[in-house]
């Protein structure tokens, strides 16, 4: 084999995979989008649920407590313990 054609070679099974990827991404880049906003919008529902149901009983203390443990172990962001906290105290 000459050297042109082991680069020839070469590039081809570099490049052969990359193009497959790309052409994948150009036909179903669109649903993966799709999984990926509903995904996003169902883990907000949970949380969301989650945080009327934790807020729902006790006393605001109780509850405030719950949700700093929660954010301590890195259940929920700091974001997220805020808009909860807010949700507490307004109820």
């Amino acid at each position: 084999m000459t050297v042109h054609s082991k680069a020839g070679w070469l590039i081809f099974v570099i490049l052969v995979p990359f193009l497959g990827v790309f052409v994948y991404v150009i036909a179903r880049g669109r649903g993966m989008g799709k999984r990926e906003v509903k995904r996003a919008q169902r883990n907000e529902e949970e949380f969301r649920s989650y945080v009327r149901q934790s807020a729902g009983s006790g006393s605001q203390a109780e509850e405030l407590s719950r949700l700093a443990e929660l954010k301590n172990c890195g259940e929920i962001t700091e974001a997220e313990f805020q808009q909860a906290e807010n949700k507490v105290l307004t109820a």
